[in-house]
């Protein structure tokens, strides 16, 4: 399965994590944001306490970057499990080429 954010949805996840976190000021940028901005803000910020974990993939077209793991004490392995299908069965994936985790430091 294959999501697509606009940019006001990147920006409502990203509010909404800077809420749980307990962020009392919280800078809004407009327009879109790239997935380095995504990055950026993940490698500066832990979320409760443990560094996210962002899904990438090398593909064709590069590596991308189609989602992070954040809110559990083990975001490793649970990128780990969410990933091993997709590499064990490419027919479930949209592109083709191997994902991996990279924690966000």
């Amino acid at each position: 399965m294959h999501v697509r954010l606009n940019g006001w949805q990147t920006i409502g996840i990203v509010l909404s994590v800077l809420t749980i976190m307990g962020c009392d000021e919280v800078t809004v940028t407009t327009g879109d944001l790239s997935s380095s901005d995504i990055e950026k803000f993940f490698r500066g910020h832990k979320v409760d306490g443990y560094y996210a974990v962002a899904i990438k993939k090398r593909s064709p077209a590069g590596v991308i970057y189609p989602a992070t793991v954040h809110g559990f004490p083990t975001n490793m392995s649970v990128c780990e499990d969410l990933i091993a299908p997709y590499n064990k069965d490419s027919s479930l994936s949209v592109l083709g080429g191997e994902y991996f985790c990279e924690e966000l430091r």
